[in-house]
């Protein structure tokens, strides 16, 4: 297949996946404050954080409340990650590919590009923003679904699992290491549990969490779950496995594959439950920059 048409699939898959982890933080994030006692600006800056965006969102807002930073997510035409610009991305990517990919897939981003097209999220009644967040998150789900069950199995369909499962290991190890860098600044109360247990919602893991655990919410039991676990699909290792995969069909494939064989040997061995904060940060710090690697290494090889 073209080069070019490989790169519009995996930066479609990219986008999208993307757009429908910052959904699903947004979600948990609007329940969780419900339980906050206190200043509801300090749930919203972490979320700022997980992107790396503070000094785009700073240029424009002071304050990190509610309508601010939903606004920024939302609409932020100076943040390239704001749910509308990946969407205009998404709908960029698919017009080359667009013969490649069943109907059924252009149908579904069109109905999740009306829907956040539609009205401005911080126009919304706040009764009604929770099942707005709700049908993005639906919708992405709706179009993989297309995907994986209509599309044929060959370069198209590995080149949008290699973007979908890149992009999913960043943004969890982004969403982990943003919990771990600043629940710190929460010194009046102990909100960890609750942290955790939000942790688990974001991914729709709580389910199977239960399955696997031997009692209350636990920290250490969260984060062996969630890098270590290779029978959840939404796991660290689980998506490195996929990657590989992902790759055993392409040529010239050697170098990437041994970069996510060190990342997934690294995840295997290390004792990630007696990591502090401070140590845990510094390990998914180098796992992202290893994906960025990984990511250079897929745009010099295959595009």
């Amino acid at each position: 297949m073209l080069s070019r048409s490989a790169k519009h699939l995996y930066w479609l898959a990219r986008y999208i996946e993307r757009t429908e982890n910052i959904a699903r933080m947004i979600d948990v994030n609007l329940e969780l404050i419900l339980d906050y006692p206190v200043d509801h600006s300090l749930n919203w800056k972490p979320l700022i954080d997980t992107l790396d965006a503070n000094k785009t969102y700073e240029k424009k807002y002071k304050k990190y409340n509610e309508d601010n930073v939903l606004n920024f997510l939302f609409e932020g035409a100076n943040n390239s990650s704001s749910i509308k610009n990946c969407l205009d991305m998404a709908k960029y990517n698919i017009e080359t590919v667009r013969d490649d990919l069943p109907k059924s897939a252009s149908i579904s981003l069109n109905h999740l590009h009306d829907h956040i097209f539609g009205e401005t999220f911080v126009k919304i009644h706040k009764r009604k923003r929770l099942t707005h967040i709700t049908n993005i998150v639906d919708l992405t789900q709706e179009f993989f679904s297309s995907i994986n069950d209509n599309l044929s199995r060959g370069y198209e369909f590995e080149f949008i699992r290699l973007g979908r499962f890149l992009e999913r290991v960043d943004m969890i190890s982004r969403i982990i290491d943003c919990l771990c860098i600043t629940k710190s600044d929460k010194k009046t109360y102990d909100f960890s549990t609750m942290e955790w247990i939000s942790l688990l919602s974001i991914l729709s893991a709580q389910d199977a969490f239960r399955k696997v655990s031997k009692g209350e919410v636990d920290r250490a039991e969260v984060i062996n779950f969630l890098l270590q676990d290779d029978s959840f699909p939404r796991s660290i290792t689980r998506c490195l496995s996929i990657l590989r995969l992902c790759l055993d069909s392409f040529p010239k494939n050697e170098k990437i594959i041994l970069k996510i064989r060190t990342l997934r040997l690294r995840f295997d061995t290390a004792n990630l439950e007696k990591f502090d904060d401070d140590k845990l940060h510094l390990f998914l710090d180098k796992c992202q920059k290893d994906l960025i690697s990984i990511d250079n290494l897929v745009e010099k090889t295959y595009f």
